[in-house]
This record gives structure tokens, C-alpha cells and sequence, in this order.
């Protein structure tokens, strides 16, 4: 059993947002945009983590809330096994269960209900009501269904509803079930009994900002530690102390005796002498002290304290680094959930069970196991790139073993591989609301008319590579190589337009073809993308033909792929500069989505006499195009005058700055309207 979908609204920043998720959800996004929201939501939902008015949607210091307001979370479980279903009763028998829970700001009140499979008139029976009111419906009940037992007049609770299951249950009344949307299921997260969701699934969150230390490394009230091997210790510490006390019985019913009688002794003493002063005062009036020895019971409180051994040195759990702390505590609270090894371990044949009997439990045991559900918040934290790597892998593989689901909201290049990419879901907050957006292999084809293929090969490419490092930025600007990505980044700096400080990044694709596959896999994720490309108008006559023939065979070849490219952006863009449509051998270009060079970079740079001088010094010669030294050129254009800078330089760093600007408009403009709806 997993989380299929939840909807989380009037939560923090998330008015009203779903998401679908698999065995492995990566949540990307800028800080603030509410990708930790959800993990906390579904920890709300789960474990009943506490919320307040300060959580709703909207709210304002000072301000009241608007009556009737609420937080809400439903969750539609998936991959339900047979045991779930027992566990669920009603809210199990569909495909897919749905539960949702919501928290009333005006009473601070919570309510759950579920979407059910039900006997017909059964719902009214399972509403909280007085018992009363209860037995009086099922009678009701009863008469219109005379299959339904009679129970007489003073049934239990608990006998009412067992009825009602097995009725339920009965494969004979399977087609009679009725769906009841929203019943009440308060029950199922153990406020009138066992938590039943618990049973079939647990959600672990393991937050950014955590006492580390304090939640691994003492068994306290409340920690990690204590939950995982508390209950453990305690038992393990009653069946000592239980044994010592049978051993050692007549010892103690002889230390109890002796206790008894001195304690007699010693308070006879002290009656008498306040008899005497008693007589005194009230005539004929006596009074007696009668101990109570307890029986002696021994009591020896365990504790126990967290140390870790890392190449044969031992330290206290506290005294590790921040990255072997993390480690160890999101180990321990996978631990938390009890697995097949853990119920091996501590089974026990019970009295008069014969070994046969024993196997049977053990495996309705392990059968009836939850699933896990693990949500990490900046798994990054404390690790180093080559650990943060390999835990990714680790969380990924532990994604794909039977029962576990991990979701994870991350900052990290690291945590984005290519197999994990249809599991991305990118998070955008503008106007006070968030914003989720997710793409997969056959949308980004769909989208961009791209053949499904070649989206994957283009995603198993690029992913790996500082590619993935686009999926957290603002914007990205598509290059074609190294030294456009250097020129630009180092030009835009030279305008004070840092590209860093706006969320920009410049990605290379090295090479023309995967400018259009790269920017559909972006854009498919909601990131504002600028492509800058070379037009190569001029390079059939750099390359040494030796013949006419292959020469105008070259220029064709160019023609060719500049068309392609052209065919694959947008067509309605505007024109900052130059013409569009855009033809082989026209004038630079510059829209808002894109850049095209006449020929290249160089030729643009060509113009800027002070940055070709800075490369003189260098011993680099631009028009040869044969020695493209990236510091080189980075110093060039820090070295340069700002004054004979091209302005086409600068009219494509306002449109790649431009392009933020230009979604944040539109996503306030979305949000405007979400808001009147």
C-alpha cells in the first residue's frame, strides 16, 4: 500500500494543489516554494503532527481568519494487499482507497473521513452518535434487512459493527455494497480504538532542522532512539526483574516481615504519645497508626546512549560529524518500521503451540506487516558530493524494494538521475501560491513533437551532467558550447545583470542538435528557457573543402540544421532585434526565447576591438576560431572596455534576464485568476 495522489489545501502556501506520485518522488524547487509543505502535511496526516491557525493558508499576523476556514489533506492509497483490505473494511473494497482529513480553524477540531464501500443504510448505522441512537438505527436497519442479525435491545458498539462487517464481508452481498463518498473514518486513525492506517502503512519524516544528536543519541522521552528500541528495553528490563523477583520471593517476603514489625514498633511509640496528649483533649478518644508495607518491588531504570565506530575510533554519537549523525538517524528511523528480520528475530512460540502452529503465525505475521512511506527533507544536508551521490543511488534502490515509497524534497543536482526523471515534481510559489508542475518521457514528446526516443536518450545524456542543475534554476539560457557559456555569464556580469543572483543558469548542450530536445524537457517543467544557437551562415567557408562541390555540400548541411533548429522554437515570439521568421543568413535575432547568431559568438565579438586586443595579448587570435582558452576569454571580457562592448551582446542579456521576469508576470497573472475561482 503507497500514496497514489494527495491534495493538500489551505496549507501554508498550498491553496489547493495534487500531486501523483510513484514509488520514487523527488519534490525540486527554489527555497520557499513549498516542496517541504507537503512533507509536513502528510506528516499532519499521518501522525497527527501538530498544525495551527498560523498554518492556514493566507493568514496574517494580526489578522482574523475568515470563518469557516481549514486545513485539508487527502490521500488516495494504491497497491492495497489483501491484509489492507481486511484491515480497511469498508474504506478497502474499491481499487484504490481514499482518505482525507481536515482540521477546523474555528474549533480546532479534526474530522476524517474516507470514500467507502458500505451495506446500504449502513452509514447511518457507523456515525458517531450515542449508543441510543445507534441501537435504535440498526433495529431499523434490521427490520428492512432480515438478513441482517437481530442483536435485541441492548447490543454493544462493538457487537453492532462486527455485524455490519461480517454482513460486508460476505461474498454473497458483494454486488448489493454501495459507494458512500466522505463516511466517517474518524476511527481509522485511533481515536476510538486501533490506528488502522498505521497498521497497513507508516509514514517516517526525517526533517532538515532536527537536534540530530538529541534524536540518535539518548533514549529520552519522545526521541528516535527511545521509539525504536525503547519498547524493547523496557520488556527485555520487566523480564529480568520478573525473573529475579520469583528466584529470590522468600527472601523478600522475609525483608517485608522484618520491615513490618520494626515499623510497628516505631509507630506504637509515637500513638502512644499522642494518646496522652489526645486524652487531654478530647475525653475517651484514642488513635491508631496502622502501616502499610508495600510489597518490595526492585525497579532499575535502563538507559542507553548512541556511539558510532568509524575505522576502529569510537565517539559518542554527538561528538561525529553532522553527516554520520544525519546517517545514522535516517537509518534509524527506517528501523522504526518493523521488517520480515525483525519479526523472525523476535518470535516466540507460545504455550501449547506446536511448531506448525508457530510457522503460521510467523508468516501472518510478516504478511501483515506495513508498508513504509519515507520523506526526507534536504537529503543533501551534511553530505559530501561523492556520499550525497551514493545516498541518492541508496534512496532510489531502497524506492524499489516491496513496500517502501521515498519522497524527498531536495536542492540537489545529485538527487535528479535520469532513471528518476518522470518522478519530478517542480515547485513554483508566486502570489502567496504554489505552483506544481511535472513532465514525463511521453509528455515532453507529446508537447514537443520530438520522437519519445529521442526525449529518452536526451534525458539519459544530459541528466547525469550539470544539465540537471537547471531543474532548480529560475530560468536557463541553452547553449550551444563552453565558450558561449563563458563569454555570456562573464558579459552579463560586466552589465551588473549577475545571472546567478537572478536564478539564471547557462547550460551547455555542446553541439546544436540537443538545443530543441533540451529546451522541451525544461520547458515541459515549467522552467523559462532562452536557446542560444549559431545561425553558421559563414562556416561552410572556414572549413578547408577542397572542391566547390563539398564546400556548397557544407553549406547545405548548415542550412539544413539552422532550419531544424529554427523549426523546433517557438513562432511567436517578437523580435528584439532582427526578423523573424528566422532564415538561413539573415541578421542576428534576438526574441524573448531565443538567440540566433548570424554565424557564432566570435563573429559577434568580432566588432569588440578592446575584448580582441585582450585576446591578442593572450596569443589567441579570434577569427581563427582554433584556440578557444575559456579563462582566456573570461579575462578578455573582464579586461575589456565597456564602451565598444556590441550591442547585440546586450540586447540578448536583457532578453535571457527578461525571461524570469516575463514567468513571474504570468504566474501572478494565473494566480490572480485561481484566486477568483
Amino acid at each position: 500500500m503507497r500514496i497514489a495522489a494527495v491534495t493538500v489545501r489551505n496549507y501554508r502556501s498550498l491553496k489547493d494543489v495534487t500531486i501523483q506520485l510513484d514509488s520514487y518522488g523527488a519534490f525540486i524547487g527554489v527555497n520557499g516554494s513549498g516542496k517541504s509543505s507537503v512533507l509536513y502535511a502528510l506528516d499532519w496526516f499521518f501522525n497527527g503532527a501538530p498544525v495551527s491557525e498560523t498554518d492556514v493558508h493566507g493568514y496574517k499576523e494580526g489578522v482574523p481568519l475568515p470563518p469557516g476556514s481549514t486545513i485539508e489533506v487527502a490521500v488516495t492509497f494504491a497497491d492495497l494487499t489483501t491484509k489492507d483490505r481486511e484491515r480497511l473494511q469498508q474504506y478497502g473494497r474499491s481499487q484504490q482507497a481514499e482518505i482525507r482529513r481536515t482540521w477546523y480553524a474555528d474549533n480546532k477540531q479534526t474530522k476524517t473521513v474516507g470514500n467507502a464501500k458500505q451495506g446500504p443504510g449502513f452509514a447511518d448505522v457507523r456515525a458517531d452518535q450515542a449508543i441510543a441512537e445507534r441501537r435504535h438505527k440498526y433495529r431499523a436497519l434490521q427490520a428492512a434487512m432480515s438478513e441482517v442479525p437481530d442483536l435485541g435491545g441492548s447490543a454493544s458498539k462493538d457487537s453492532i459493527i462486527d455485524a455490519l462487517v461480517k454482513w460486508e464481508s460476505d461474498a454473497k452481498n458483494v454486488d448489493k455494497l454501495v459507494e458512500v463518498t466522505d463516511a466517517d473514518a474518524n476511527q481509522m486513525m485511533g481515536w476510538n480504538g486501533a490506528n488502522v492506517l498505521r497498521e497497513c502503512v507508516r509514514f517516517v519524516l526525517i526533517p532538515a532542522a532536527i537536534s540530530i544528536a538529541g534524536e540518535v543519541g539518548a533514549a529520552t522521552r519522545g526521541t528516535a532512539l527511545t521509539e525504536l528500541v525503547g519498547a524493547f528495553m523496557s520488556a527485555a528490563s520487566t523480564r529480568a526483574q520478573e525473573a529475579w523477583l520469583q528466584k529470590h520471593a522468600d527472601a523478600l517476603t522475609e525483608l517485608s516481615g522484618e520491615i513490618r514489625q520494626n515499623i510497628e514498633i516505631a509507630t506504637g511509640v509515637q500513638a502512644t504519645r499522642i494518646n496522652t496528649r489526645l486524652a487531654t483533649l478530647v475525653p475517651n478518644a484514642t488513635v491508631t497508626l496502622t502501616p502499610t508495607v508495600p510489597e518490595f518491588t526492585p525497579r532499575i531504570d535502563a538507559t542507553i546512549a548512541t556511539a558510532v565506530t568509524i575505522d576502529g575510533i569510537t565517539n559518542d554519537v554527538a561528538r561525529q560529524g553532522h553527516g554520520v549523525q544525519r546517517a545514522v538517524m535516517i537509518s534509524m528511523f527506517e528501523a522504526l518500521v518493523p521488517d520480515a528480520d525483525l519479526i523472525r528475530t523476535t518470535h516466540a512460540s507460545e504455550d501449547g503451540e506446536d511448531e506448525a502452529a508457530s510457522e503460521a503465525r510467523l508468516a501472518e505475521q510478516v504478511a501483515g506487516l506495513p508498508s513504509i512511506i519515507v520523506a526526507i527533507e534536504e537529503p543533501e544536508i551534511y553530505q559530501h558530493p561523492i556520499r550525497a551521490r551514493a545516498f541518492a543511488k541508496t534512496l532510489h534502490e531502497l524506492s524499489e524494494q516491496q513496500g517502501v515509497q521515498v519522497v524527498i524534497a531536495t536542492h540537489s543536482p545529485y538527487f535528479v538521475q535520469p532513471e528518476q526523471f518522470d518522478a519530478l515534481r517542480r515547485f513554483t510559489y508566486s502570489g502567496g501560491v504554489t505552483s506544481v508542475t511535472k513532465a514525463t518521457v511521453a509528455s515532453v514528446a507529446t508537447s514537443s513533437g520530438i520522437e519519445e526516443a529521442k526525449v529518452a536518450r536526451a534525458i539519459a545524456e544530459y541528466v547525469p551532467t550539470e544539465f540537471s542543475e537547471g531543474f532548480f534554476a529560475d530560468g536557463v539560457a541553452l547553449v550551444e558550447g563552453q565558450t558561449d557559456r563563458v563569454v555570456l555569464e562573464t558579459v552579463a556580469n560586466r552589465l551588473g545583470l549577475d545571472l546567478d543572483r537572478r536564478g539564471i543558469t547557462v547550460l551547455s548542450v555542446e553541439g546544436k542538435g540537443g538545443l530543441c530536445v533540451a529546451r522541451a524537457i525544461l520547458v515541459a517543467l515549467g522552467i523559462p528557457t532562452h536557446v542560444l544557437a549559431d545561425g553558421d551562415f559563414g562556416a561552410s567557408d572556414r572549413k578547408k573543402c577542397k572542391t566547390d562541390e563539398a564546400r556548397t555540400q557544407a553549406h547545405e548541411t548548415h542550412k539544413s540544421a539552422t532550419a531544424r533548429l529554427v523549426a523546433g522554437l517557438p513562432t511567436s515570439s517578437v523580435a528584439a532585434q532582427g526578423t523573424v521568421p528566422y532564415l538561413f543568413g539573415d541578421p542576428t535575432v534576438v526574441c524573448a526565447d531565443y538567440t540566433i547568431w548570424r554565424d557564432d559568438i566570435e563573429e559577434e565579438l568580432g566588432p569588440w576591438k578592446s575584448f580582441v586586443q585582450q585576446l591578442m595579448l593572450a596569443d589567441i587570435d579570434l577569427s581563427a576560431r582554433n584556440n578557444k582558452n575559456l579563462l582566456a576569454y573570461r579575462n578578455a571580457v573582464v579586461a575589456a572596455d565597456r564602451d565598444d562592448m556590441p550591442a547585440v551582446l546586450k540586447v540578448a542579456i536583457d532578453a535571457i534576464v527578461g525571461m524570469t521576469a516575463r514567468q513571474e508576470a504570468l504566474d501572478l497573472s494565473l494566480a490572480g485568476v485561481a484566486s477568483l475561482a
